[in-house]
Formats: C-alpha cells, sequence, structure tokens
C-alpha cells in the first residue's frame, strides 16, 4: 500500500480521536521509508512515454530490447514491480510478454498481457549494446558498490552510460 496514503490514513484518525489535543512531533521523512528518489525514477518514466512510444515505433536492427516495467497489484493489495518485454503500442494500449511468474496473479512467463499506461513505472531500450532509460535500474546502479557494479554488469547484456 503507498506510503503517503498510510500517512494521511493515520494522520486522519489521529485528528478525530477523543484524545485531549496534543500537537504531535513531527516524523522525519527518512523514518518513513518513502524512497523520493525511486518516486522521481517513476515519475521520470511517466513523463517520458510519449518519448518511449516514438522510439519504439521506429524499428532499428540494433535494438535487443524493448521493455516496460509494470506496477501490479496483488490480491493483498501490495504491489510488485515487474518488467515485461517484447512491448509494442497500439490502440492506445501497450503490449508485451511476461518474463516473470507471478502465482498470486496466475500469469506465467511468456503470457501476453496489456498494459495500461498508468500501470508503468519504468522503461528500457537496449540499443547497440547501451541502455536508453531504466531509470530504476540507473538508480539502482547508482546506489550499488564497485564490486556489485561489477557482477551487475557481468549478468546484463548492455552498458550503463550518462
Amino acid at each position: 500500500m503507498n506510503q503517503k496514503f498510510i500517512l494521511a490514513i493515520c494522520l486522519f484518525i489521529f485528528s478525530c480521536s477523543s484524545a485531549p489535543t496534543q500537537i504531535p512531533t513531527p516524523i522525519p521523512l527518512t523514518q518513513l521509508n518513502i524512497d523520493t528518489e525511486m518516486e522521481a525514477a517513476f515519475q521520470q518514466a511517466q513523463d517520458t512515454l510519449d518519448s518511449f512510444i516514438q522510439k519504439i515505433g521506429t524499428p532499428q536492427a540494433n535494438r535487443t530490447l524493448v521493455a516496460v516495467k509494470v506496477r501490479f497489484v496483488l490480491p493483498d493489495d501490495s504491489t510488485q514491480d515487474l518488467w515485461v518485454d517484447r512491448i509494442a503500442y497500439s490502440d492506445g494500449s501497450f503490449h508485451g510478454t511476461m518474463g516473470d511468474d507471478v502465482p498470486t496473479l496466475k500469469l506465467s512467463i511468456d503470457d501476453k498481457i496489456t498494459i495500461s499506461r498508468k500501470d508503468i513505472v519504468d522503461w528500457m531500450i537496449v540499443e547497440d549494446g547501451k541502455l536508453i532509460r531504466g531509470y530504476t535500474i540507473r538508480l539502482a546502479f547508482q546506489r550499488m558498490s564497485p564490486e556489485q557494479k561489477e557482477r551487475f554488469l557481468e549478468t546484463v547484456h548492455y552498458s550503463i552510460e550518462d
């Protein structure tokens, strides 16, 4: 569940309580575990989706991957963000292929799905062995130690450049 939503509910409950009025000590945002950098990455991805649509509309022989990270809402109302690849765009929707199993949603690897624009939290293209966009990947990469970065780059088939 969205942490900002939980905070709003807690503040609402507190304001409606019949206990004597006291001004609560504000909780620093860092203690709420809100990842503002990741939220900004999600927003950048949303803000640049038209650019993504334009790019994938022009085939490139050197393009090896087109994927979007999709936010799935699970039956318990928690969320899970997963990459979906082989993305195409038509009739106002994205269409792709599951790269993972999500048993709680009855989705299996290689299932074809339709994705709403609002559910996309990131996008990426790999051309000439280089990552294009991939805002959340870039943020995660920045946060890695040099050893983690080296191991990560050994497992993917692209480079990450500024």
